[in-house]
């Protein structure tokens, strides 16, 4: 069996997933002190990163593993209301025509589609039902009675994080794959960990670090101008 393998932000949608529930809290009024806690903490770390204090790695795992901060305590009902306002308001009228087709593509063809991100689990699978998608990898999410708790699952889905999540996946539901004939979308240089499980890796709309790789390699660029690729 043939996969294929979509991130989401940056690649199938131009959103991103923490501005989209920053969007959320800001104009709903939910959680408003969390966000602000959130930005405050989180943005001197990129200052840091770049004045080489700590790694990338320390810098975006942090901003993607605390992002469970924007709906710690809520129910798994009133959660569901956050996720369901995000998808249809932000990531949906987001999505890239063009890559969504190219996933069309591999549902007519009878391939396995999975949506491999560092979103939230269940924000991910409430995504992934708008266009047909039932397979997803993201990023888990600590639940006690009944309410999330601010935390996240380690391994956060990202980077060498995301290889891991889709090799458990794998090995539970993902026997029968063929990685060196499956396929495998990204947009960063944080999706390079799993561009290079599978024989086919297109680097789509991709970022500077990931271009360069991609020409380095020999890997496929969509869409295949460098004009359009480079904006």
């Amino acid at each position: 069996m043939i996969a294929a393998f979509f991130d989401l932000d940056g690649t199938l949608s131009t959103v991103h997933i923490w501005q989209a529930l920053a969007r959320h809290n800001r104009e709903t009024r939910t959680k408003r002190l969390a966000l602000w806690r959130y930005l405050v903490a989180h943005y001197p770390m990129f200052l840091f990163y770049k004045m080489r204090l700590i790694s990338r790695d320390e810098a975006y795992t942090s901003w993607a593993r605390d992002m469970a901060w924007l709906i710690g305590g809520l129910t798994l009902a009133r959660a569901q209301t956050t996720f369901d306002w995000v998808t249809d308001r932000q990531v949906v009228p987001a999505l890239r025509a063009d890559v969504l087709a190219l996933l069309r593509q591999h549902q007519a063809q009878g391939h396995r589609v999975v949506l491999v991100s560092g979103t939230f689990q269940p924000l991910l699978e409430t995504i992934g039902a708008r266009f047909g998608v039932s397979e997803c990898v993201g990023t888990q999410l600590q639940v006690r009675d009944g309410r999330y708790t601010g935390r996240t699952v380690a391994p956060v889905c990202l980077g060498r994080g995301k290889v891991a999540r889709l090799q458990l996946y794998l090995a539970e539901r993902g026997a029968d794959i063929d990685l060196p004939a499956s396929f495998a979308y990204g947009d960063g240089e944080w999706d390079i960990p799993v561009l290079e499980t599978v024989g086919h890796p297109v680097a789509v709309y991709p970022e500077p670090g990931l271009l360069a790789q991609a020409r380095r390699r020999g890997w496929r660029v969509f869409p295949e101008t460098a004009a359009a690729c480079e904006q």
